[in-house]
C-alpha cells in the first residue's frame, strides 16, 4: 500500500507555482497587444502601406511587402506568446525585442524630423498614437520582454522548438493571400466630363496630385470637414482640394450652398456640383457609403481614402511633394 502511495504521488503533475502562471499571464498579455497591433494595421491596409511609403520613402510596391511581412509577423510573435511557446533558444522573445528596437529607432528618427504631432501608425487608423506615445509603450513592452527572457521558462519541448519556426513562417505569409497587393481603386472621372446631367469640372481632375472631396450641402460631417480644409487651405493655398458637390433641388441649390460657405468659410475651394445619379455613382466607384468621401488622387488612381478625422496637413504637404 504505501509503495501504491508512493508511486502515486511521484506521477502526480506539479502544479506551476505563482510565480509562472504570473509570467504566463504576462507573456499572454503581450502576445495579445503584438495581435492587437497587427490588425489595427489592416483596417485598412492601404493607411499602413502609405505611412511606411512616406515615412520611410520608398516606392509603393516595397511599402506593399512590408506591411504585409509586418503585419503577418507581428501576428506571428502575439499567437506564440499568447501560446506560450517562445520556440528553439527563445528565438521568439528574442525577435520581438529585436523588433521593438528597430521600431523605436524609427520613432526617435520621426520625432526629430517631423515632429510628435503626427500618427506614427503603429496602430493604424484604430487607434492613432504620436511617435512620443509609441515610444513609451515601446519601452513598456522591451520591459516585459526582459522579464520574461530573465524569469519565465517554457517547457516547448523538441517538437514546439522545431515547429515554431514554419508556424510563424506561415502566419507571415497569411497577410499576402488575405490582402493581395496591387488591388487599386480606380476612379473613372472621365465621366464627369462626358455627363450631360451634371456640371463640368472647373478645372482637370484626371492628371496629377489631388485631393478629391464628394460632399452634400446639408451633410454635418462634410461641412465640418469642409471647415478644416478650408483652415488647412488657408494655411498652405498650394494644397490641391477640390470639391464635387451634390446639387439637389436645384430651386434651392444657391439658398443652401450659401449656407454652407457661410458655415464652412471654404469658399476658395474650387468645386462643381453633381447631379445625384452622377453624385452617388461616384461614391460606388470610391468604394464607399456615405460622405463625405475625401479621396487622395494621383491621376485617376486613389492613393487613399481618408475620412475628416484623418485630415493631417503635414500629411498631406509630405504626401503632394513626394
Amino acid at each position: 500500500m504505501d509503495n501504491e502511495i508512493l508511486i502515486t504521488a511521484e506521477s502526480s503533475p506539479k502544479k506551476p507555482s505563482g510565480k509562472k502562471i504570473a509570467m504566463m499571464c504576462l507573456s499572454a498579455l503581450l502576445g495579445g497587444v503584438f495581435l492587437f497591433s497587427a490588425w489595427t494595421k489592416t483596417e485598412p491596409v492601404a493607411y499602413f502601406e502609405f505611412v511606411i511609403s512616406s515615412q520611410l520613402h520608398i516606392a509603393q510596391s516595397m511599402a506593399a511587402m512590408l506591411a504585409r511581412f509586418f503585419i503577418g509577423l507581428e501576428a506571428a510573435l502575439g499567437l506564440l506568446l499568447i501560446a506560450n511557446v517562445f520556440g528553439y533558444k527563445r528565438w521568439v522573445l528574442k525577435a520581438c525585442l529585436a523588433l521593438l528596437i528597430v521600431f523605436s529607432v524609427h520613432l526617435v528618427y520621426l520625432l526629430v524630423t517631423q515632429g510628435n504631432d503626427v500618427n506614427c501608425g503603429c496602430m493604424g487608423n484604430i487607434a492613432p498614437m504620436s511617435p512620443a506615445l509609441s515610444l513609451l509603450k515601446n519601452a513598456a513592452m522591451v520591459a516585459v520582454v526582459i522579464a520574461l527572457l530573465k524569469y519565465h521558462r517554457t517547457d516547448d519541448g523538441p517538437v514546439l522548438n522545431v515547429a515554431s519556426f514554419p508556424i510563424a513562417l506561415i502566419i507571415i505569409a497569411v497577410p499576402f493571400f488575405l490582402f493581395p497587393m496591387g488591388k487599386q481603386i480606380a476612379m473613372p472621372l472621365s465621366k464627369l466630363y462626358s455627363t450631360t446631367e451634371s456640371e463640368m469640372p472647373t478645372m482637370e481632375l484626371r492628371k496629377g496630385k489631388r485631393i478629391l472631396c464628394f460632399m452634400s450641402l446639408g451633410c454635418e460631417h462634410c461641412r465640418k470637414a469642409a471647415g478644416i480644409i478650408q483652415e488647412m487651405k488657408s494655411k498652405n493655398p498650394s494644397l490641391p482640394f477640390y470639391f464635387a458637390l451634390a446639387s439637389g433641388a436645384d430651386s434651392t441649390r444657391a439658398e443652401r450652398y450659401a449656407d454652407f460657405i457661410q458655415e464652412t468659410k471654404a469658399k476658395d475651394i474650387p468645386h462643381h456640383f453633381l447631379a445625384k445619379k452622377d453624385f452617388m455613382d461616384m461614391i460606388k466607384y470610391s468604394e464607399s457609403e456615405g460622405v463625405p468621401v475625401i479621396l487622395w488622387m494621383e491621376d485617376t488612381t486613389v492613393v487613399r481614402k481618408i475620412n475628416l478625422y484623418e485630415l493631417n496637413q503635414r500629411e498631406i504637404e509630405e504626401w503632394i511633394k513626394k
